[in-house]
C-alpha cells in the first residue's frame, strides 16, 4: 500500500495554495464559539472556521477553475438540508485535539459521494475520504493543558440542534499547517 504524502508541510503550488478542502461552513454563532475555544487552548495550527469536511484536504490540481467546475456541477442541483448538532455524539478527544462526531445523514452521504467522485480524479488526496466520518473539529495540535480547556469550554457550550447546509466553501490554505492560514475561495450556494 502507497503511504499518502502528509498535506502539513506542502508548499504552495502555482495558484497560491498548498492544499485545498471542500466544507459546509458553520453558521457565525457556532464560528464564535469555536473560535472562543481555538483562542483559549492556544491552538496555533491554520484551520479552516467551524465547519463540517465535505471532500478532505487535497492537492497537485491542474485546474483551479476544473475543481471549481466540478462543484457548481454539484451544488446547483442540491437543495439545502440540515445536518443534526443536537444527535452529534459523541465529541472524540485524543491526545491533542478534539471535535464534534457528526451523524452521517443522507443528504450529507450523498453530496459527499459526489464531491469525492468528481474531484478525486483531479489531484491527490490528503487521506482517504471513506469511509466518511463527519465531524467539527475545535482543536487540532495543542498542548495538555490547551486540550483541557478546551475540553471544558465544549462541555459547557451549545452548538444549537442543528447546522444549516444551505451552501459549501472551497477553502484553500496558503503555506504550511503550522504558520500558514486557510481562506474561503469560493462559497457555493445549494440551488436545488
Amino acid at each position: 500500500m502507497t503511504a499518502i504524502p502528509n498535506a502539513d508541510e506542502r508548499e504552495n503550488d502555482r495558484f497560491g495554495y498548498s492544499c485545498y478542502a471542500i466544507v459546509l461552513p458553520a453558521q457565525d454563532e457556532i464560528k464564535a464559539i469555536c473560535d472562543q475555544i481555538e483562542h483559549a487552548a492556544g491552538m496555533t495550527r491554520a484551520k479552516i472556521p467551524a465547519h463540517v469536511t465535505v471532500k478532505g484536504t487535497f492537492y497537485t490540481i491542474d485546474s483551479l477553475e476544473e475543481v471549481k467546475r466540478c462543484i457548481q456541477n454539484i451544488t446547483d442541483p442540491t437543495a439545502p438540508f440540515t445536518v443534526p448538532l443536537a444527535d452529534a455524539q459523541p465529541v472524540w478527544w485524543g491526545e491533542k485535539g478534539g471535535a464534534l462526531t457528526i451523524p452521517v445523514t443522507p443528504p450529507l452521504q450523498v453530496l459527499h459521494d459526489q464531491l469525492v467522485a468528481e474531484i478525486t480524479p483531479l489531484g491527490q488526496a490528503a487521506y482517504q475520504d471513506d469511509p466518511y466520518h463527519p465531524h467539527m473539529t475545535f482543536v487540532q495540535d495543542v498542548t495538555p493543558e490547551g486540550l483541557a480547556i478546551a475540553q471544558k469550554l465544549v462541555a459547557e457550550a451549545d452548538f444549537g440542534p442543528h447546522l444549516r447546509a444551505d451552501s459549501i466553501d472551497l477553502m484553500a490554505r496558503v503555506g504550511r499547517a503550522h504558520g500558514g492560514k486557510w481562506t474561503r475561495l469560493i462559497r457555493f450556494p445549494l440551488l436545488g
